[in-house]
């Protein structure tokens, strides 16, 4: 069986489907109505209402709050298929270009394409619902809140035992990098390890016109940051990708007085854990040594739950090569370049093998060409029906398990 033998995808003479239709309506819906973190009451509700529509069961909250696990295929199956979306949004206020789906949350935003992944997971399932008769493999459909806060919902998840009976896991992310339905893959990393610090500065604070009596915090975290900028430039192999973001800065309230305080917050990337482990001791040196010769002292915290790397197993890679020609031929996936963003997707590949791919959103006649995160994203919503495609062929094409997983 393949996803062309399936009704569904037939396109009717306006030149659209009916499953296309829905992706779109279901995308829109979820856009307007952002929630983050855990907060996704609405996102999973409507997540629910979908699957009782699709006559699909599911275990909300199973495996923590505002999760949505839906099953499909026989219970005795030999071979278990995750797939997996996310539902949250980010903490930004969507610019206004005239949209009708426009977040009707102000500061609020689906900025990433968590609510492209949904509305396409939903399309998997009411696919998949239209042939379960037919499946030979279990098949779970895992709807996930919390991607882009902490504590993270993967990590929740794998707790709560969502990978138990999972033997392989895929997903999928959507980007404006790619040509609008062109899917993109590789073997090996696919995300850096992630984590967040916050450095605190303390000096002694004194009359701006008598500088040499206080302890200026402001000056001892402006060398912090050229200290990072010199460690990654002369201390790190450029072969070894590494990414140290200070993003926020804040010192001192008045004209008149230096700083006693300065606190810096940013984040960590990197591609080893290795040099993650390295980057977390130079850092902490760096700042002590640098408060130490200005008179100060500092607090350096840095998280202690950093994301996994990220990295697709070959034999699933070498399968999503094979089921996916049917769908946009052979060569049609383009390559996938490992990127400095973290995944929390890698919390599930340290339990089974996972596999994440990308699909291509971009129009540039649109406008649909912004980076993920900014006010500004939107998506060319005509590739959401690949996106189903390459899930639904590769389950078609692998119920009977994947050389060298089985």
């Amino acid at each position: 069986m393949t996803y062309l033998d399936l009704p569904i995808f037939k396109v009717s003479s306006s030149g659209i489907s009916s499953l296309e239709q829905d992706l779109i309506r279901l995308r829109r819906e979820i856009h307007r109505h952002p929630e983050l973190g855990w907060e996704v009451d609405r996102t999973a509700a409507l997540v629910c209402r979908e699957l009782d529509a699709y006559g699909v069961p599911y275990a909300r909250d199973r495996y923590g709050r505002n999760t949505v696990v839906a099953t499909l295929g026989p219970e005795d199956a030999p071979f278990t298929i995750g797939l997996r979306a996310d539902m949250d949004a980010l903490p930004i206020l969507e610019a206004d270009r005239g949209q009708p789906y426009r977040s009707e949350c102000d500061g609020v935003m689906h900025a990433c394409g968590h609510d492209a992944h949904t509305a396409m997971m939903l399309g998997v399932a009411r696919v998949l619902g239209s042939v379960r008769e037919s499946l030979r493999c279990r098949v779970k459909l895992i709807f996930q809140p919390c991607e882009e806060s902490r504590p993270s919902g993967a990590k929740t998840m794998c707790e709560h035992g969502i990978m138990e009976d999972i033997d392989c896991i895929l997903m999928c992310h959507v980007n404006c990098n790619d040509p609008a339905g062109a899917p993109s893959c590789c073997s090996g990393i696919t995300n850096a390890t992630s984590t967040r610090f916050r450095i605190i500065t303390h000096g002694e604070s004194v009359h701006v016109a008598s500088p040499h009596r206080g302890k200026d915090a402001l000056l001892m975290a402006v060398r912090i940051y050229e200290g990072i900028q010199t460690m990654l430039s002369r201390e790190q192999d450029p072969f070894d990708p590494c990414v140290i973001g200070v993003c926020t800065m804040h010192a001192g309230d008045t004209i008149s007085t230096n700083a006693d305080r300065c606190e810096m917050q940013g984040s960590i990337r990197c591609f080893k854990d290795e040099t993650l482990a390295w980057v977390q001791g130079r850092l902490e040196a760096l700042c002590r040594h640098v408060c130490e010769d200005l008179g100060g002292t500092c607090d350096v915290e840095i998280a202690g739950d950093p994301l996994p790397v990220a990295r697709n197993d070959e034999r699933l890679y070498r399968a999503f090569l094979s089921s996916s020609a049917l769908v946009v031929g052979h060569g049609g996936v383009l390559p996938l370049l490992p990127s400095p963003g973290g995944e929390d997707f890698a919390f599930y590949e340290q339990h089974r093998p996972g596999l994440l791919f990308g699909l291509g959103c971009r129009n540039d006649e649109k406008g649909f060409n912004r980076p993920a995160h900014t006010k500004d994203w939107d998506i060319d919503e005509s590739a959401l029906i690949t996106g189903v495609k390459l899930f639904v062929q590769f389950v078609l094409a692998h119920m009977d398990g994947i050389e060298g997983l089985t």
